[in-house]
């Protein structure tokens, strides 16, 4: 008898352990895409570094504020990743697309409340000579 009481409130401390924690976990709600650079806590400028297929990215946002960028392929696949510091509040980076295959890429730039998408196409360009585009747009 001494263990089926063990057992029976054990049984209900888990229980009540496991409706506690679903309970507090916060209800995220999607993240609103920012166009045109509307976003409240960060700014972003992309542009491409001429006879290159790189991509200068330039970040400005508040302290105090982790944000991600992703590189993603139109799998939904993430090929970069990374998080910049709360205490940076300016931030460059190169994205060098040469080991790339050609084809339509997504740059997501997002806090835990905004992102900004940018698209970028690359394609290998046959005329005259062999060479690549790299397209950068919002």
């Amino acid at each position: 008898m001494q263990i089926i009481k063990k057992t029976i409130a054990a049984a209900a401390f888990g229980l009540f352990l496991t409706v506690n924690q679903v309970s507090a976990d916060p209800i995220v709600s999607p993240k609103a895409e920012c166009k045109n650079n509307t976003c409240e806590t960060f700014r972003v400028g992309m542009y491409r570094i001429k006879n290159t297929v790189s991509m200068n990215v330039m970040m400005e946002k508040e302290k105090g504020q982790k944000i991600a960028i992703r590189l993603i392929d139109t799998q939904g696949k993430v090929l970069h990743e990374e998080f910049v510091p709360k205490y940076l509040t300016k931030v460059g980076r190169k994205l060098n697309f040469s080991e790339m295959r050609d084809g339509d890429y997504t740059l997501e730039i997002s806090n835990d409340h905004e992102k900004i998408v940018k698209s970028i196409h690359l394609s290998t360009n046959d005329v005259k000579e062999v060479g690549r585009t790299l397209v950068g747009m919002n």
